[in-house]
């Protein structure tokens, strides 16, 4: 059995050569076999065949005369040709060549003659040959040996035909999804639909089995959308539990690195080593540009890509429709963010940050949804006293600064604060199943105090009015509710004014010392 020569050091540049054309291993074909048939009846031989030497094999991509498709490399003429043969290699006799007598092809009497010439890139790389041979010793002319060149050289235009329509079409259709990208961030799209269009759109333009829209911080991890091909569904749902397992890294390294394209198993074994257990060969992921600070503190939205079974590199082109499809989902994050702040904007009082009357309207629309389950609330209303006088000897910057602090010390665990309008708020306390609503306005009462208490001890000369409403005990519902509060807020204060002028009264009718 032959030796095989050695490959030099530029082999991994060439099997890279020849893997761009993605021929090997590929069924024969028509426009290979014309070239074939002409070599062999130009040169009068009965065999001629296009081959491409892989890595531990060689496939013949077109055969007159014969039907081989592999051989190993130790029983093929070609890997010579390709690794250690400038220009075509001549065997006149390979019964009398130390290096093929040994071959089973040789000694079976097939091949006795053989002329080989490598398929030669234009980058200079060998990655085949087209041979001819004959089962007699022969001598090959200087111009039969010219001839298979120039018919090597026609094998290898074809491929670099088809390589560049294949760029050509490729290019093509990255415009045309770049475009439908570009398109897509004009629709008024939530950051989910947006990701699923924008992953559905790169799954028709490159090999995408599995993709998602993440949504990641330390805390916590969410898939918002995702595209899966049939097979990948499982590997969907373990990217989910990765995600939060507590005791998994994934969280970690796609947080970590904002720009990643893993090609290869050895890469991805160091980043991502518990999904290559389940299938990953290829991964990307890229985050999501946004502004930080308003949207995700300590977090990032990150789109993650992943090829199954066997890996492939990530082209220069899918790079950019990747980069491109996370600017369109960051053009929705940004809209959605804006229509957020405007809706925040809406529901809020400028004055004091606490909730508007259209934010208490949705809470208590809300609060009366949640009576069919059992569960009640209770509506306080308050009045704050002493904003005229603050505002007559201080002035209105004073009366503003009174106005924030009251309403901040309404704030608590599980109550709801609202600013109604002028000196007046609101406060809201869901009653779970089986409590008692005392309990909770108890707590009303007392935050009203505490709140009144902190703006006294800031020298404010000022005091509260408060009026409550349990539904469904005092009322069947909201607007009943602050009918009831409202009036019960308004008796407090005329008892309160009563008791004043009452004290008022008594200290007029005292004698002078």
């Amino acid at each position: 059995m032959s030796s095989v020569p050695p490959p030099s050091a530029s082999e991994a540049a060439r099997l890279a050569a020849l893997a761009r054309y993605r021929i090997l291993d590929a069924p024969p074909e028509a426009s290979f076999e014309r070239v074939a048939r002409l070599a062999a009846r130009v040169l009068g031989v009965p065999l001629a065949a296009v081959n491409l030497v892989g890595e531990g094999h060689q496939w013949t991509k077109a055969c007159v005369g014969g039907d081989t498709t592999e051989t190993t490399l130790n029983e093929s003429f070609c890997v010579w040709t390709v690794r250690q043969q400038e220009g075509v290699l001549l065997v006149p006799d390979a019964r009398r060549d130390p290096r093929f007598r040994d071959l089973p092809s040789v000694r079976s009497g097939q091949v006795v003659a053989y002329a080989g010439a490598p398929l030669m890139t234009p980058d200079g790389h060998r990655i085949g040959t087209l041979c001819v041979t004959a089962p007699e010793a022969r001598d090959f002319t200087p111009a039969e040996a010219e001839t298979l060149e120039l018919l090597a050289g026609m094998v290898v235009d074809e491929l670099e035909l088809r390589l560049r329509t294949e760029e050509l079409t490729r290019a093509r259709d990255q415009a045309h999804t770049l475009r439908d990208l570009a398109e897509l961030m004009g629709e008024p799209l939530g950051p989910g639909e947006m990701a699923r269009r924008a992953l559905r759109l790169l799954g028709g333009a490159m090999r995408l089995d599995w993709a998602g829209l993440l949504h990641l911080s330390a805390e916590g991890a969410e898939v918002l959308s995702d595209h899966a091909s049939a097979p990948a569904d499982g590997f969907g749902a373990e990217v989910r539990w990765r995600l939060l397992d507590p005791a998994g890294g994934l969280r970690s390294t796609l947080l970590g690195w904002e720009r990643v394209f893993l090609d290869d198993a050895e890469a991805v074994a160091q980043r991502c080593p518990d999904l290559l257990r389940n299938g990953l060969a290829s991964a990307a992921w890229l985050h999501v540009q946004v502004e930080e600070a308003r949207h995700m503190p300590g977090g990032a939205y990150v789109l993650l890509l992943a090829r199954l079974g066997d890996p492939a590199v990530w082209l220069p082109e899918e790079r950019l429709l990747l980069e491109a499809a996370a600017r369109s989902v960051g053009v929705a994050l940004e809209r959605a963010e804006y229509l957020q702040a405007l809706e925040r904007a809406a529901l809020t009082d400028a004055l004091t940050g606490l909730g508007n009357r259209r934010a208490l309207d949705d809470a208590l629309d809300e609060a009366d949804a949640r009576l069919a389950a059992g569960q009640g609330y209770v509506l306080g209303v308050v009045d704050l006293d002493g904003m005229k006088r603050v505002n007559d000897e201080r002035g209105h910057a004073s009366g503003d600064d009174l106005l924030r602090e009251f309403g901040r010390g309404l704030l608590a665990p599980g109550l709801r604060a609202y600013r109604l309008g002028g000196d007046e708020y609101a406060l809201l306390a869901p009653v779970p199943p089986g409590d008692d609503p005392a309990r909770q306005a108890e707590r009303l009462r007392r935050q009203v105090r505490e709140a009144i208490r902190r703006v006294q001890e800031q020298g404010y000369p000022a005091d509260a009015s408060l009026g409550l409403a349990a539904v469904p005990g005092d009322a069947p519902g909201a607007t009943a509710a602050l009918r009831r509060a409202d009036a019960c807020m308004y008796e407090e204060k005329r008892a309160r004014r009563a008791g004043r002028e009452d004290r008022q009264g008594a200290a007029a009718e005292q004698p002078l010392a």
